[in-house]
């Protein structure tokens, strides 16, 4: 076995052969390596990092996709923009499919693989109800399926509609001579435009309309459950249907259309007045007559008998003697109205 000397001794004599430039390399050679590792170390802890800061904005859609708002749609994955020069996104609570403003045009765009459904083209937009969006350009509508494809119905025009949304398959559309009618998601009439209202009641399941003289109001298998020559129906949220005759009688009908009461009142009040007694003070005493208030808040005259004198045609009833009352019209500082008696005539 070699002595520490002489190995020592030999690799001196080893180092001194060897020429300037590999003696060198001999020397770098760790450092290099070493450095090399811990490069590929730091690398291998930044690359989540990397990968991280990629991850701005909002996700959207089902697979990963996401907004930068006001700027452009991206995949993280990649790096790559799919749609810049963004102005604004609507997203509705749980779809897949959004409006796209660009460029003060608007599109529909699939939130999913973020290509558009439909050309940039468009003036306004709404979003997707009942499987069908609706959007506009130069004052005509056009109806779309959730694949883009168009809804054949030509002529439909914007006219004095805030929202075009569809619920239970129909859309309420007022078209552009002033009337509605009750659209369904192929694009035809199934209550043809020629009524002058069309209101929806979502939680009784009812259409509320007029036509002409006529107040009709339908079910949602368009029905007729009660029509008549009325000012006016209208579906309280909890009691039934108020018809009001043009009189200002107002009856109370069940959902379905049957009559509970003949005439209802919201309520009845005392009529009092004020005199003076023999010794000059003030007294106050009540007439014979009651008023009486009609669901609209109006006030009609009614005897000792629950009888109705008038109808209910006034903003408020006062007792000016025990027999004389003064009924108002106006509802404000400049109201007006008219004399009337304890049978309700007019004096003159």
């Amino acid at each position: 076995m070699k002595s520490s000397s002489s190995v020592w001794a030999s690799l001196r004599s080893f180092w001194q052969a060897r020429s300037r430039s590999v003696r060198v390399l001999l020397v770098c050679a760790p450092v290099v390596l070493a450095a090399g590792m811990y490069s590929l170390s730091r690398s291998g802890q930044s690359a989540p990092q990397a990968i991280q800061k990629r991850l701005y904005g909002e996700e959207i859609g089902r697979n990963g996709l996401r907004y930068k708002h006001g700027a452009h749609i991206y995949n993280p994955e990649t790096g790559k923009i799919l749609v810049d020069s963004i102005s604004w996104l609507h997203i509705s609570c749980g779809d897949t499919i959004a409006i796209l403003a660009k460029n003060h045009r608007r599109a529909y765009i699939n939130l999913n693989t973020a290509e558009l459904l439909t050309p940039l083209e468009y003036d306004k937009a709404w979003e997707f109800a009942c499987d069908r969006g609706i959007m506009s350009r130069h004052d005509s509508l056009f109806i779309f399926r959730r694949d883009g494809s168009r809804v054949h119905a030509p002529g439909l025009t914007a006219h004095n509609q805030y929202e075009y949304l569809y619920y239970e398959n129909r859309l309420a559309l007022q078209t552009d001579y002033d009337r509605v009618g009750l659209l369904d998601t192929a694009g035809n009439w199934v209550l043809q435009p020629v009524y002058q209202k069309i209101e929806t009641n979502y939680g009784h399941r009812l259409y509320n309309t007029r036509l002409g003289d006529e107040c009709i109001v339908y079910n949602y298998e368009l029905t007729p459950i009660l029509r008549g020559a009325y000012k006016a129906i209208e579906v309280d949220w909890s009691e039934g249907l108020i018809a009001t005759e043009h009189n200002g009688i107002q009856r109370l009908f069940d959902y379905e259309g049957k009559l509970v009461y003949k005439v209802i009142y919201k309520r009845i009040e005392t009529l009092e007045y004020t005199h003076k007694d023999k010794n000059g003070d003030d007294v106050t005493e009540q007439t014979e007559c009651y008023v009486y208030v009609d669901y609209n808040n109006k006030r009609g005259l009614m005897d000792k008998h629950y009888h109705v004198l008038t109808p209910p045609l006034f903003h408020d009833i006062e007792a000016q003697t025990k027999h004389v009352f003064f009924a108002s019209f106006g509802e404000y500082s400049n109201r007006f109205g008219t004399l009337i008696d304890d049978h309700g005539k007019a004096l003159r």
